[in-house]
């Protein structure tokens, strides 16, 4: 295989990763967690001694005496379970806990796979998403959902950073990055061209390790979301003024004036 034809293969390899990364199962540059709007496991509890525990009880029609007692839970929920309840109430009263739970693509999970039976997530009604449940002989009220019509804000103003870094980002970049491989492959300005695909493929590597940096604890997606979202721009940026060069000495060569 020519040294022509390997350039136009790995070129148009990591334009397409780019540009479905946003698609594929594995997260590249992107959580390695769930991150779905509202934040999808959520666990937020009143005990028995707040006023809001009568009034949602009440509300909904709930009996204390019904509380199912944790130790009859699975191992994760007695963990999330420990977890809410031993933090630090808000200026509410409510305990609240978030599990991380790993999305399939990734390799290795730090945390769960997949979140505790006994609770229902996502929209349902009161009686799915508030669970009873006595610890230690004081009973919490817990909710892990939302109800039908609650403002989730499921458009672009919910989505996750990651979410942001390939509609912005790795897709554009994935185009610019096919558009340097066609136009070196039919032009004399294979360096430049070279420069671009290399400069995609740095950002795809980086993009692949992001989630096991994560999980293996050495930096905080929380930390590193939106300065990696910004230094994918920055790479878009590049390539696209390396991208416009080339088009410009491509029109050139061929006597078009590029559109």
């Amino acid at each position: 295989m020519s040294g022509t034809r390997s350039r136009l293969i790995v070129g148009v390899f990591i334009a397409v990763l780019l540009c479905t990364s946003g698609l594929l199962p594995l997260p590249i540059a992107a959580s390695p967690y769930e991150t779905t709007t509202p934040a999808p496991y959520l666990h937020q509890a009143v005990p028995e001694t707040s006023d809001r525990f009568d009034r949602l009880t009440t509300e909904y029609g709930f009996d204390p005496d019904d509380a199912v007692d944790v130790s009859t839970l699975s191992p994760t929920g007695q963990q999330v379970v420990e977890r809410t309840i031993t933090g630090s109430p808000d200026a509410d009263g409510w305990y609240r806990y978030e599990l991380p739970v790993c999305v399939d693509g990734v390799f290795g999970c730090d945390s769960v796979r997949e979140p505790p039976t006994a609770f229902t997530y996502g929209t349902a009604q009161p009686s799915g998403i508030f669970t009873l449940v006595a610890v230690d002989g004081e009973r919490y009220l817990f909710q892990t959902g939302v109800q039908p019509g609650a403002d989730t804000t499921g458009d672009l103003r919910g989505q996750s950073v990651g979410t942001y870094t390939w509609l912005a980002g790795l897709l554009p970049l994935g185009v610019l990055v096919g558009a340097a491989t066609l136009i070196g492959h039919h032009s004399d300005r294979r360096r430049v061209a070279a420069l671009v695909v290399a400069l995609g493929g740095v950002v795809l590597a980086v993009g692949l390790a992001v989630p096991y940096l994560v999980v293996g604890d050495v930096v905080a997606y929380d930390t590193i979301a939106w300065p990696l979202f910004g230094g994918v721009l920055a790479a878009v940026g590049v390539a696209l003024v390396g991208v416009a060069w080339l088009a410009v000495g491509y029109a050139g060569t061929t006597g078009t004036t590029p559109s």
